[in-house]
């Protein structure tokens, strides 16, 4: 990335650094109260290995629970896009489950299946099919033009429709959603670590937490949100190379 893009884009996150490590460093506060981002970032490089598990973790979860939410989400759409009468059954179901605060249902969740890490897939792929469920009912339907006519002379039964228009005209909506859930995904997992303690840098954070380590718990918390950034960053350059692909 250019320097100058990259000042341009991250100036005030910069500045909140700064004058973080002014005031740690004017005030002198005992590092059980607050620390500093130098700090932080020391206990990051020294410590590094530390943190590899825990991110891998948080990330293959994160990945595996978008990838099985979007899955769940496409065939919602798909079997709302054959039947109007399953369209009206199955929407406000999906709109009520997902309105759910996630808070609430990891409790739940983990009640029903036992605090596993197959919850936390679970929790994750739940928390996360909606966006794939919404664009890819929008993409279905917004078909090329004239072209669903087309088909219509040729007398192409359901099944080619679905194939070889509507889910390849849904593609850049895909696109949309996978963008959208990237970045969500990481948090949801790592509220699920939190909560249930199963592994990963919501686990991380959580024990260091009570340990008084704000250190580590601050660098479990900015390796979150670096990987939350660079999974959007990659979803959103996809879908700029699926636009000029199908568009």
């Amino acid at each position: 990335m250019n320097p100058l893009r990259f000042l341009k884009k991250s100036w005030a996150v910069l500045l909140l650094l700064i004058l973080w490590q002014t005031w740690v460093m004017t005030t002198n506060y005992n590092s059980i109260v607050v620390v500093s981002p130098i700090s932080v970032a020391k206990d990051l490089i020294l410590h590094a290995p530390v943190y590899l598990v825990p991110a891998l973790w948080t990330l293959g979860f994160a990945l595996g629970g978008l990838a099985l939410g979007m899955l769940t989400g496409l065939a919602l759409a798909i079997i709302c896009w054959t039947s109007s009468i399953l369209s009206g059954l199955l929407q406000p179901f999906a709109l009520i489950l997902t309105a759910t605060p996630i808070v609430c249902l990891i409790p739940l969740l983990a009640r029903l299946f036992g605090y596993q890490s197959r919850t936390e897939l679970l929790t994750v792929s739940i928390m996360t099919f909606f966006p794939s469920f919404v664009y890819a009912a929008v993409g279905l339907r917004r078909l090329p033009r004239r072209s669903a006519e087309f088909f219509a002379t040729l007398h192409a039964g359901r099944f080619k429709r679905l194939t070889l228009l509507a889910l390849p005209a849904a593609i850049p909506e895909l696109a949309v959603a996978l963008r959208v859930g990237t970045a969500y995904s990481i948090l949801v997992t790592v509220v699920a670590e939190f909560l249930m303690q199963t592994g990963g840098l919501g686990n991380m954070f959580a024990v260091t937490m009570q340990e008084f380590n704000l250190h580590r718990a601050l660098g479990a918390s900015l390796i979150a949100m670096l990987l939350s950034t660079a999974l959007y960053e990659a979803a959103t350059a996809l879908e700029k190379h699926v636009r000029l692909r199908f568009t």
